[in-house]
């Protein structure tokens, strides 16, 4: 949303008070866990992790899982998709529905060096917090090495919410051999200079614009259309959601390449009204063909 500091400071102190990590950790489907990132020299980076109902089952214990990896927006944090967005409850009920295969959640901490953490889950400009590598080399392999992954790009799908699906397809474009599949709710697919991209994030003035659209998804899919034209994407927006526009001109252009692509809109904005209500049709679209 563009909002000014004065404004956006206050809702995100509010949107913690509103959900205390003590709701979400009380969840026993997730996990918080820390893990050591060599991408952000970063010994104890926090990720949650959700479990599906068979993986302690010991007649389960040579089974391997699908893994979807749910990036939050900004502000925001590891703890959003478990909390606000109760994505255990709609695993669980999926799942059970046979909608989608049972698969592990991970749920990792995006924040970086723009204002109030802001990352676009990018390696930065400074070099300073390489977020791109971290989830595309460090979570996966760390991800793998923790759980019973099936680890392979057909097995892995990345979904985000806002910044978060602006980050899904970036990692898609250019970790092909990572991920298999992107979904995105309300995400942005030409990037902009606005609130909390500072400096150290996306440098300044010419750079920065270079910066922005060089990690732009949609001046990135004409050269790697026939890439994309094997994986999976899945992207929506709300109706009155101030990146509606954007996500049209991106349906209109994948359209043009002959990119096979599913993208819908709902009634909604730019919010957890949204977000929570239509995770559902993005795991349905990415992950309800993967093997059970």
């Amino acid at each position: 949303m563009r909002l000014g500091l004065s404004v956006i400071l206050p809702l995100a102190v509010a949107a913690v008070a509103a959900c205390p990590p003590a709701l979400r950790a009380a969840d026993s489907r997730v996990q918080m866990m820390r893990m050591r990132s060599e991408s952000l020299n970063d010994p104890g980076h926090s990720v949650r992790v959700y479990l599906p109902p068979s993986y302690h089952d010991p007649t389960a214990s040579d089974r391997r899982y699908p893994v979807v990896f749910l990036l939050h927006g900004w502000p925001g944090g590891d703890g959003n998709w478990s909390g606000q967005g109760r994505c255990a409850d709609l695993l669980d009920s999926m799942s059970a529905q046979g909608e989608i295969p049972e698969m592990i959640a991970v749920m990792p901490n995006g924040n970086g060096v723009g204002t109030l953490g802001r990352s676009l889950w990018l390696n930065s400009a400074d070099g300073k917090s390489r977020m791109e590598d971290f989830v595309a080399n460090d979570l996966v392999a760390w991800t793998d090495s923790m759980f019973r992954t099936r680890a392979d790009a057909a097995d892995r799908v990345v979904i985000g919410l806002s910044d978060g699906g602006t980050g899904a397809f970036n990692l898609l474009i250019r970790h092909p051999e990572r991920f298999g599949g992107a979904g995105s709710l309300s995400g942005r697919f030409r990037l902009e200079k606005g609130m909390g991209i500072n400096p150290a994030l996306a440098g300044s003035g010419d750079a920065a614009r270079a910066f922005l659209n060089s990690n732009s998804p949609a001046s990135q899919v004409e050269s790697h259309a026939d890439q994309l034209r094997k994986q999976h994407l899945y992207f929506s927006c709300g109706a009155g959601d101030e990146n509606l526009d954007d996500n049209r001109e991106f349906h209109a252009l994948l359209t043009r390449l002959h990119i096979p692509h599913r993208y819908e809109e709902f009634k909604g904005g730019h919010g957890w009204g949204y977000w929570r209500n239509h995770l559902r049709e993005s795991l349905k679209g990415l992950a309800g063909s993967m093997s059970r």
